[in-house]
């Protein structure tokens, strides 16, 4: 159900950011993957993922990179107020997603203790 909704907000933001003459172009980065991963094997050392989950969780954290590396892209050559008025409202937005998809791809007792860990 999230992974609609990322891509649809992905969507929505490179068309209102070329609405304004702007082009984003996301191209995965090894930096990327890095922080995917990185986010992966926290989430695999808390709550010990399948193989399956541990390919979903990483294409989540994959997804929340290019949603980041858009937004970069979105406030590049804007004044910072610009960035400091909309990134706590995205952050927040990314973090309900990523709570919203774990919640799917982790089964009911590995949920919990993610959700305690994360306190």
């Amino acid at each position: 159900m999230t992974k609609p909704l990322i891509t649809i907000a992905f969507v929505a933001l490179t068309a209102s950011t070329m609405a304004q003459g702007r082009d984003i172009t996301v191209t995965d980065s090894p930096e990327m993957t890095a922080k995917a991963n990185e986010h992966t094997q926290l989430v695999d050392r808390t709550v010990s993922l399948s193989p399956e989950q541990r390919e979903q969780v990483e294409e989540m954290y994959m997804e929340v990179e290019r949603y980041y590396n858009a937004l970069e892209q979105r406030f590049e050559g804007l004044p910072e107020e610009a960035r400091e008025g909309d990134m706590p409202a995205q952050y927040a937005n990314m973090d309900a997603r990523i709570d919203a998809r774990l919640s799917e791809i982790l089964r009911p007792e590995q949920y919990n203790v993610w959700k305690e860990a994360a306190k």
